[in-house]
């Protein structure tokens, strides 16, 4: 079982698949839910409402990107401050969704990231839309960031179907001690990859039978699959693959050559994303995205923030929030969305931000950004700003309904990506591309035969 000090940084450095713990706030902060109208007098604004936290309910809750532990040390004890009547039930994720459909039992609310939505919430015809719960409990969705709704609308055409409860965020990890080692000045905030390529330049060399790097990464996560353009593998409106394009030639072209810097040399095995990502931990990397932190212990270390690409200014890389999302099946939807408002408020948001669990406002305080992570074992005392020093990445366009989902195509770019600075292979990015594309195409085409 992973621990709760896991728990606490997975997902601050991981998305996709990654989980974040919840908190507590007051019933002043404005992210809770009722039913009655009040309004301002002196502003003549309406006033977000506040839930009868007293009234009691049942909610069942499915951990899809959560785990038992983390529901009952920290979740639902957080929760039952605020509603102290509210009777909850945690489902773990082992309990799979169609067999609780099929029994009746269907959760009130579903934990999990963009990827449950196609996979489990559509899959079961479980989305329910909130516009009307949003609209009469006069939730305020403009102190959301926009680009996390837009994240779940991307999957179910335009509908709101939960609320965000906490945003993926990354940071640049450098090795302190090899800086200090080669006399290299240290990273700084807002730097681009071509900063960042000068900096590897300067501490990629053998000293001592030792190859030191400039830079590594699980670079296939960092660079393709949360790529800072938000680029897309497949074409949004035909069935065909839309790697071939200039957005992704300046995007590989940015990474590859921190591969291709004198004095090093890749094989299949060594130049393989997963085992890339193993260098930094050694101390013989200067700097590395990917966070492993608890095994970063032999040597001095901070973080800044992700360099961009100048073509994109202050992009952050492109990942997943994590959502509670509310069935069309609850027989308690009012409690449902006062939990998952609630857990939007500006104090519970500011709690979560302590323990590394980037906030989903709109508007992030100078404060926030200051004690982000400080909770943590760690990243206390670091530079953890950086996390939220970039604008989050916008998903791609939203691929036409009907359209084939070749699940491949990230794996064909990956290694044909690869070849490039393969020793033996060193394809150019022109052919790695076009190679791409016609076994993308190809794969979609055979995709498409086998369903007639």
């Amino acid at each position: 079982m992973m621990t709760m000090r896991k728990l606490m940084y997975a997902f601050t450095i991981l998305s996709a698949g990654a989980i974040a713990l919840t908190g507590c706030g007051s019933s002043t902060s404005t992210g809770s839910t009722g039913n009655t109208d009040n309004s301002n007098p002196q502003s003549g604004k309406a006033v977000q409402q506040q839930p009868d936290t007293q009234k009691p309910a049942e909610l069942s809750i499915y951990l899809n990107s959560s785990n038992k532990q983390e529901f009952d040390e920290l979740l639902a004890p957080l929760i039952k401050e605020k509603f102290p009547n509210y009777t909850l039930t945690g489902i773990e994720s082992s309990s799979k969704m169609g067999d609780l459909v099929a029994s009746g039992n269907v959760p009130d609310i579903i934990i999990g990231t963009k990827g449950t939505i196609p996979n489990t919430i559509l899959e079961f015809g479980l989305d329910q839309d909130l516009s009307e719960l949003i609209k009469t409990s006069k939730f305020d969705l403009s102190r959301i960031e926009p680009t996390y709704l837009d994240t779940m609308k991307y999957y179910t055409s335009g509908k709101i179907i939960g609320l965000p409860l906490n945003a993926p965020v990354f940071a640049l990890h450098y090795n302190k001690t090899l800086f200090d080692k080669f006399g290299v000045a240290y990273p700084k905030d807002g730097m681009t990859w071509d900063d960042a390529y000068e900096i590897a330049k300067k501490l990629t060399r053998n000293e001592g039978g030792i190859q030191y790097r400039g830079y590594s990464e699980r670079w296939h996560q960092m660079f393709m699959e949360f790529n800072q353009f938000s680029l897309p593998y497949l074409d949004a409106k035909e069935d065909k693959a839309a790697v071939n394009t200039d957005q992704w030639k300046t995007l590989i072209e940015g990474f590859v050559r921190f591969y291709k810097l004198p004095g090093l040399s890749f094989d299949s095995k060594t130049g393989y994303t997963e085992e890339d990502l193993k260098v930094f931990a050694t101390g013989t990397s200067g700097m590395q995205i990917f966070a492993q932190p608890e095994k970063f212990t032999t040597f001095e270390w901070d973080i800044v923030s992700v360099p961009t690409f100048k073509e994109k200014p202050n992009g952050a890389l492109w990942g997943s929030p994590r959502f509670m999302f509310i069935t069309n099946a609850s027989k308690n939807k009012e409690a449902a969305i006062n939990v998952a408002a609630y857990m939007t408020s500006d104090e519970v948001q500011a709690k979560l931000n302590r323990k590394g669990l980037a906030p989903v406002l709109a508007k992030i305080t100078p404060e926030m950004k200051q004690t982000f992570n400080q909770d943590s074992t760690f990243y206390k005392g670091k530079n953890t700003a950086a996390f939220l020093y970039n604008k989050p990445a916008a998903e791609p366009p939203a691929r036409a309904p009907g359209l084939v989902n070749f699940t491949k195509a990230q794996g064909i770019l990956i290694a044909e990506v690869q070849k490039m600075f393969t020793e033996g292979l060193q394809v150019d990015v022109n052919t790695a591309l076009r190679t791409a594309e016609e076994l993308i195409n190809k794969g979609i085409a055979e995709q498409k035969a086998s369903k007639k």
